[in-house]
């Protein structure tokens, strides 16, 4: 290459390949006497002279490379760009005086340079690279107009940089003209997630894990900000490599960085310079109307400013300005001095209040700007709170929590804003973080209704995270008060319900939410008047009286509706569909979840999350979709775990548990049993039947009927007060009979009996208890006939696990009873069943039945669980056909009414089973599958 060219920093190219190879090719053809014109362009910093640099060096000596660059002051001085684009490379095409007159013809500067580059291409081909060609000089530019087509067919290969700009130009015409003329375009945009990912390894020589590539992704895929990211994280200590992966350990941005930034915008003017440290205090989209009240000048005046940043690439116009990369935004205000942040942020809430922008934002600069103080800047933070609450509870904690961090410890308002933001911590699923505010902020000399809204917000947080008894300890202290309020009283008695959902004894809930609906709807308390309400629902479910607890369950989802706001926090969906799965009404279950969720993803309130996929993997497991039961329950778990509510994992880990059994995966199985048992040791007080019931099983499996029953003891001793065992799984009743007898135990086998009669009894019109009954009492009885009435009955129900469980008993007592044809085909019906639903462990035990019956043909196979198109469930084929054509998870989710967990569950078990590590390959997958289809319909 010629001396002028600069010397590139030795920092990998990646996500180029295509525009370096395009561009090559283009040499060689140059080197094979044919040249051309290409534009390489894109935003600033995204490796056009990188890009260039690549393919100059794979030029090799056989071509002669000149090299120049643009700057911005070429524009002011005629052919500035070209004189120094030819002294730098030793060229002497043109006379001192054709490049010295300003007023030299372009037309005839360029053929007389055409005919001397021509002659010099002649003895070896010319690579002529021009980088920041918007930059060049008016005649420059005029001249390149002309040049090119003239060399046309000489072997000369131009390439020239431009930034698009969306102020226009001389040289931005003629590049524009160029192109008009024939020369191809080549873009650079942002690099891709890969790409990104790849580049960290190679620099840091990790793998990056996930926070490390979150932070380089900020970048938002600019090369520029990418390498002065990741060459400044290994100077300031915070990167880590071990075992292949790099890690680092806090998110801020290093101070090498933020210096580099500020270098790339050092040659802008210091004004210019203002109007972005101004810009960036808004931390969103701008007006100009903004910035000039911020910087207290007359809009007009700033309107010059605002033009030279955008055509610099640092803020995008429109009707807003925004930064092009927040990074750049961030590093500004990071740089800022604090009273000068300070200073601004106290002007900006006066500007966008004037502008008339939300409360919300004009609080979020009182807050930045250390004004909590005046009573005027509280009224106006109280306000965004309360904006905020019922759409936003986790943004309105975080505001109420900066409040508190400006505020005496002794003030009159603390305690009330603390338990506010207790509560709204809780909502969000920050339980831990609820937790020790409440905990650290009770101390003596609070007020009795101080203390006792305090107690409330601990008491919601330590339900929400499953801890059910110190909720009940916490409302009990409170309640204990007689001089409290009667508001805080109705909420304090509504959580108390609640908390004492899980007691042996259901009537004391039962009798606290009827109390505190009554209470509430007298003095008008909206949240507990839902609450009592959706918590009586779920006592008389507990109870088994099922049309009570719809009823109940309509009440609250119907007042919650009607008053909106925070009182839809308390999404009674939750609890009526899950006596909508229990009352065979499945379709209207799944409505309840699927419109559940999608709210409360809209509002934020993080901590029902685990409970909706839950609720819709009992009702998919129910209706035997074991796959998608497992898809939401792992989504469940994981959303548990991130939000460290721990303990509502206790019934996801025993639904997996059960999933497993029924695949025959017992080592999976007692994993998940083994993670549920120790949460319960540690004081979780919800789901402890789901986890007797679960380790019963498991014993059973095992040749331990006694065992068994010994962990049934205290759930079947509930009975008959405590009935929710047998509810959402209408096989149990059965299933305990014949543990029981094997165990020697009548008196629990009739115990089980007599609860499912009294299901029965209770929900005449349900099929599904009617037929459990029916099915319990005839395995106790060996009754033929219940037998069979069981399963007519279950033929109305849509739980075809439970009908197929039916039908194996009755085979197996057909068969018994001498009638050998009819119990094949029952055995056989039963089979079908567990071999759809992929019951693996049920399917094996139907095929030792019916060879026991003296089948011997060979049985229809389980699905293949080893992977491929046909391992895929119809919902992981329909996420994968999304993600194929381009969409997010959270576009796929919005499709597909699903939540984005789920969608993410459902890519995971698909990338396993097509054996694809990320979302290109899955696509080349689809688009090879499409293919291969379109060839065999054809």
């Amino acid at each position: 290459m010629g001396r002028g060219e600069p010397a590139m920093v030795q920092f990998p190219l990646v996500g180029r390949d295509s525009a370096v190879a395009l561009l090559g090719d283009a040499v060689r053809a140059a080197a094979g006497g044919t040249g051309g014109c290409f534009v390489v362009e894109g935003p600033a910093g995204t490796g056009k002279s990188r890009v260039i640099g690549a393919v100059a060096d794979a030029a090799g000596t056989g071509v002669t490379t000149v090299f120049g660059r643009a700057a911005r002051l070429d524009r002011a001085a005629p052919l500035r760009t070209l004189r120094t684009l030819l002294r730098a490379n030793e060229i002497v095409a043109l006379d001192e005086a054709d490049t010295a007159d300003p007023r030299a013809d372009p037309a005839r500067l360029a053929a007389k340079l055409g005919d001397r580059v021509a002659r010099c291409a002649a003895t070896r081909p010319l690579l002529v690279l021009l980088d920041d060609a918007h930059w060049a000089d008016e005649l420059t530019g005029l001249i390149l107009r002309c040049l090119v087509p003239t060399l046309a067919d000489a072997p000369v290969l131009w390439l020239l940089t431009r930034r698009p700009s969306p102020t226009r130009g001389p040289s931005q015409d003629s590049i524009d003209a160029l192109i008009a003329d024939g020369a191809p375009r080549v873009r650079l945009g942002p690099l891709d997630s890969t790409a990104i990912a790849d580049l960290c390894a190679r620099v840091l020589g990790g793998a990056p894990d996930r926070r490390l590539l979150a932070l380089a992704e900020r970048t938002e895929g600019n090369p520029f900000l990418l390498k002065e990211l990741l060459t400044t994280l290994p100077h300031a200590g915070t990167v880590r490599v071990a075992n292949g992966v790099a890690a680092i350990d806090r998110d801020d941005l290093p101070v090498g960085f933020l210096n580099s930034v500020h270098r790339r915008l050092s040659g802008l003017s210091e004004r210019t310079r203002w109007l972005l440290d101004a810009g960036s205090v808004f931390g969103r989209p701008f007006t100009v109307h903004e910035v000039a009240g911020l910087l207290g000048q007359p809009a007009v005046d700033v309107v010059p400013l605002v033009n030279e940043v955008v055509d610099e690439g640092v803020l995008v116009g429109g009707t807003e300005l925004s930064f092009r990369h927040d990074l750049v935004r961030e590093a500004l205000y990071t740089a800022l001095p604090g009273p000068i942040r300070l200073a601004l942020h106290r002007e900006a809430a006066e500007v966008v209040k004037g502008e008339g922008r939300s409360s919300v934002e004009v609080a979020e600069h009182l807050v930045r700007s250390g004004r909590t103080g005046d009573e005027q800047a509280m009224d106006v933070l109280g306000n965004a709170v309360r904006e905020l609450a019922p759409t936003a509870p986790h943004t309105a904690a975080d505001l109420i929590l900066r409040m508190l961090e400006l505020m005496g410890e002794h003030d009159a308002p603390r305690p009330r804003l603390v338990a506010h933001a207790v509560r709204l911590l809780a909502s969000a699923g920050r339980v831990e973080h609820a937790r020790e505010l409440g905990e650290r902020a009770l101390h003596a000399g609070l007020s009795v209704d101080d203390e006792a809204t305090l107690l409330l917000g601990l008491a919601e947080a330590l339900y929400i995270a499953g801890f059910t008894d110190p909720a009940a300890e916490y409302t009990a202290r409170a309640l204990a008060r007689p001089e409290l309020a009667g508001p805080v009283r109705a909420q304090l008695m509504a959580i108390r319900a609640y908390a004492l959902l899980d007691k042996p004894n259901v009537e004391e809930a039962e009798r606290t939410g009827r109390d505190a609906a009554a209470l509430a709807e007298s003095i008008g308390v909206n949240p507990a008047w839902v609450c009592g309400n959706a918590a009586r629902g779920v006592a008389a479910r507990i109870q088994g009286k099922l049309a009570e607890a719809v009823t109940h369950g309509e009440t609250a989802v119907g007042l919650a509706d009607s008053i909106g706001g925070i009182v839809r926090h308390q999404h009674p969906q939750l609890w009526l569909g899950r006596t909508l799965t229990a009352v065979d009404r499945f379709a209207d279950a799944d409505a309840a979840f699927t419109m559940g969720q999608r709210e409360a993803e809209q509002l934020g309130t993080a901590w029902s999350q685990p409970l909706w996929h839950l609720y819709r993997a009992e009702l998919l497991l129910a209706w035997g979709r074991l796959d998608e039961a497992e898809t939401q329950a792992l989504a469940g778990l994981r959303f548990a775990e991130r939000l460290a509510t721990v303990a509502r994992g206790v019934p996801l880990l025993t639904l997996l548990a059960r999933i497993a059994m029924q695949r025959e995966d017992l080592d999976l199985a007692r994993h998940h049993l083994d993670r549920a048992e120790s949460l319960v040791r540690e004081g979780v007080g919800a789901a402890r039947e789901d986890v007797a019931w679960t380790a019963a099983l498991l014993h059973d499996i095992a040749g331990e009927p006694a065992a068994a029953m010994s962990s049934l003891a205290e759930a079947l001793t509930a009975v008959p007060d405590r009935l929710e065992l047998f509810t959402h799984d209408t096989r149990v009743g059965a299933q305990v009979v014949r543990i029981a007898r094997s165990a020697g135990a009548d008196a629990r086998a009739e115990s089980a009996v007599t609860a499912t009669r009294l299901l029965a009894e209770r929900n005449a019109e349900v099929p599904s208890l009617v037929a459990a009954a029916q099915h319990a009492e005839g395995v106790w009885r060996g009754d033929l006939g219940l037998l069979r009435t069981a399963v007519r009955t279950y033929r109305s129900s849509p739980r075809v696990l439970a009908r197929a469980a039916a039908v194996e008993d009755l085979a197996l007592a057909e068969d018994a009873a001498g009638h050998a044809g009819d119990a094949v085909e029952l055995m056989e019906e039963a089979l079908g069943v567990w071999l759809d639903a992929g019951a693996t462990w049920d399917a094996a035990r139907a095929k030792r039945a019916l060879r026991r019956m003296g089948v011997r043909r060979r049985f229809r196979r389980e699905p293949a669980a080893a992977g491929g198109w046909a391992s895929l469930t119809q919902s992981e084929l329909r996420v994968v056909r999304l993600v194929a054509e381009g969409l997010t998870n959270r576009e796929v989710a919005n499709r597909l009414f699903l939540s984005p967990h789920t969608v993410d569950s459902h890519l995971r078990h698909s990338f396993s089973k097509l054996g694809v590590n990320s979302r290109v390959e899955l696509t080349r997958k689809v688009v090879v599958r499409d293919g291969e289809r379109d060839e065999v319909a054809t």
